[in-house]
């Protein structure tokens, strides 16, 4: 719902194509083939093409970097918090113990930097550029300043700024309610 409603926010995702932190299992950015514990003959689903995804959600901000990349990486940060509405930055980000894989010579050998030139205004572009990279490019991949946020656009549709956070707004049931909803699935 943030991609498509444009809420000005800034979402990174560090992607190692395997869930690390929780001791090597297939992620749905891994690989077809690529063998973990709990795929032992390989994962056989074809990994989400996550840039592909949010531009599709319609995120108005869609950037890839390399972790290694430290100048390229903390400069498409700050355009994506510069940018009014939904940024996303992939980042590419090896994992050395459970994906031997996608490792740091694997990724400097695949990875392209965007062509001088190119423009990442137009979405058939932008996504026609990761089908034909297969997505291993880095830099700001797609970019819409035409559509207003979330905030903008509610703001206009009520006349004028919101009086108070969003979060104030939250219709909160009292305990009463709330224990004769739970009982409810009992």
């Amino acid at each position: 719902h943030a991609f498509k409603r444009n809420v000005n926010m800034t979402y990174v995702v560090m992607d190692n194509h395997v869930y690390g932190l929780t001791k090597g299992q297939a992620s749905p950015r891994s690989d077809i083939g690529f063998v973990t514990k709990t795929t032992p003959r390989g994962a056989f689903e074809s990994p989400l093409s996550i840039c592909e995804t949010a531009i599709a959600a319609g995120a108005t901000f869609v950037a890839q970097s390399y972790m290694v990349n430290r100048k390229e990486l903390v400069d498409l940060i700050q355009q994506a918090m510069d940018h009014e509405g939904f940024s996303f930055i992939n980042v590419f980000s090896p994992c050395v113990t459970y994906n031997k894989r996608n490792s740091y010579d694997w990724f400097k050998e695949h990875l392209v930097a965007l062509p001088e030139g190119y423009d990442p205004t137009d979405r058939a572009v932008a996504l026609k550029t990761l089908g034909e990279t297969d997505g291993l490019v880095t830099g700001v991949i797609y970019q819409d300043t035409t559509k207003p946020s979330f905030e903008k656009a509610l703001a206009a549709a009520n006349g004028g700024p919101h009086p108070r956070p969003l979060t104030e707004d939250v219709v909160k049931p009292d305990q009463a309610l709330f224990d004769s909803l739970c009982n409810q699935f009992k």
